[in-house]
């Protein structure tokens, strides 16, 4: 289990900054598909619209297998990717033992039970697998606030936010099991049955930027929480974990 530190990085940004999280995810989830050499992998949650397009991914790909709740979302998935239709919540026994890479990307806040997503997710990998996701984490302010706030007042304040983040109509979110402190997390995915974890943990929100008197110091507060590792106000992490 592991923290990063505040390391400066090339293009200005330091490690625990919530930039190098969207930045670094495709290097980070290609790098774990390439350890495998006839990778199985899954994307969560992805419906009609992969992340990576199919030539983008590892040589070692084997197939590259898309999740969605709606079989009229798959119906629609371009060419030459797999499907999986299930919850990823709910039942996902059909495909027990079948991949070596699940993934997914700002999905875990929009599951009402993240605990039962783990599961199902430690259930569909093929021991030696290895489970990697970005999540948004409580306790970061807008986060708290998109939870606790009714829907009627979070979207507007979405589209003036971030407006090109904007989705209609806006997916409810609970950010069940969306921590970033390590040691809640870590001690969740172990009594799941995972063995290696990590969990980085990242600060910062892009929202603060449209606000000028708060961007600065909001900036500040951030880079004080990483050096203090206040984990719990972190607003992003990776959960690396191994079955």
């Amino acid at each position: 289990m592991t923290t990063l530190g505040r390391v400066q990085m090339a293009n200005g940004q330091t490690a625990n900054d919530w930039q190098t999280a969207m930045l670094g995810y495709a290097d980070e989830l290609k790098r774990l598909v390439a350890s495998y050499p006839a990778a199985q992998i899954l994307e969560l949650g992805a419906g009609r619209w992969p992340s990576f397009k199919i030539a983008e991914m590892p040589s070692t790909v084997e197939s590259y297998t898309v999740n969605d709740i709606s079989a009229e979302e798959l119906a629609l998935l371009p060419a030459g990717y797999d499907k999986a239709c299930f919850d990823v919540s709910g039942d996902a026994s059909s495909f027990t033992d079948t991949y070596d890479v699940v993934f997914s990307r700002f999905l875990a806040e929009h599951v009402r039970d993240g605990v039962a997503m783990h599961r199902n997710v430690f259930q569909v990998l093929r021991r030696g697998g290895v489970a990697f996701h970005l999540i948004p984490t409580l306790y970061a302010l807008p986060f708290v606030l998109n939870k606790l706030a009714p829907e009627r007042l979070t979207t507007p304040l979405l589209k003036w936010l971030s407006p090109r983040r904007a989705i209609s109509p806006k997916f409810p979110a609970y950010y069940s099991a969306c921590y970033g402190n390590p040691t809640r997390m870590t001690a969740l995915l172990r009594d799941i049955g995972y063995s290696e974890i990590e969990i980085k943990p990242f600060f910062g929100h892009f929202y603060y930027e449209n606000i000028p008197l708060l961007s600065p110091l909001h900036r500040r507060f951030s880079s004080i929480a990483a050096d203090r590792n206040w984990n719990y106000l972190s607003s992003y992490a990776y959960i690396t974990a191994f079955k």
